[in-house]
């Protein structure tokens, strides 16, 4: 009896092909999350983008109507203050102005392509990767160029707040039982909730510049490089 010949009591030879094991095309759950992060400031970019570039283009008008309206009634002391300090912002954002609209066009560049390659590379697509790789770069670069720019501006606002807190004490009527010290009280408290405002806005952009450093580095490892290409699909080859 030769080797080829069928033998019923042996079972029949399975073809030897290599386990497969976890498809290397899988997405990684960490991966999943960094898009998925990518995406949600992206369209959060997106939006405070054309948010701004409308207070750019309104000027006045915008931020009129953005401004709660003063109630009936209101003296004229402190409507005055109230004026004075829309006046005091206007000034601000006119001073900086130039400065405001180049980084809003930093930023609805970055948010678009932290957008596009989120998805892109949800997919697995090579391309996505390629394009949130440059998304991190230049959302690093806009962060810490924002935040720059944005303490200049704070402390120009910080100013005409400490103003608008002076005037509207000093509106309300002598008559009023207001403590000794009451608008010294209030400067510190004003003062203290924008500092405190702009520690918290220099804690998100630092934990902005950290996932964006953390993907620029995570996007580049070997495995998850393989996981792009393996899930690319395979070019026909010419029988010519």
């Amino acid at each position: 009896m030769t080797a080829d010949s069928f033998d019923p009591y042996r079972s029949p030879t399975l073809p030897e092909v290599p386990y497969a094991g976890v498809a290397p095309s899988a997405r990684p759950g960490l991966l999943t999350t960094l898009c998925v992060l990518c995406m949600v400031l992206g369209v959060l970019g997106v939006m405070n983008s054309l948010l701004g570039a409308m207070g750019a283009a309104g000027g006045r008008a915008f931020q009129a109507w953005v401004t709660p309206k003063t109630a009936p009634g209101m003296p004229p002391e402190m409507q005055e203050a109230q004026q004075k300090f829309q006046d005091d912002v206007a000034a601000v954002q006119d001073k900086f102005f130039w400065a405001i609209v180049p980084s809003i066009g930093f930023r609805f560049i970055a948010a678009t392509l932290l957008l596009i390659g989120g998805i892109q590379a949800l997919s697995l697509k090579e391309s996505g990767r390629k394009v949130l790789l440059i998304a991190c770069v230049v959302a690093a670069v806009f962060e810490l160029c924002h935040s720059i720019l944005q303490s200049l501006v704070n402390l120009e606002m910080m100013t005409a707040v400490n103003s608008y807190v002076e005037n509207l004490m000093n509106a309300i009527p002598q008559k009023s039982n207001t403590p000794p010290g009451f608008t010294s009280l209030m400067q510190t408290f004003t003062r203290g909730a924008i500092v405190v405002s702009l520690i918290l806005s220099y804690l998100i952009a630092l934990l902005k510049v950290g996932l964006y450093l953390s993907g620029l580095v995570y996007l580049q490892k070997k495995e998850i490089r393989g996981r792009f290409l393996a899930h690319q699909p395979l070019m026909p080859t010419s029988v010519f």
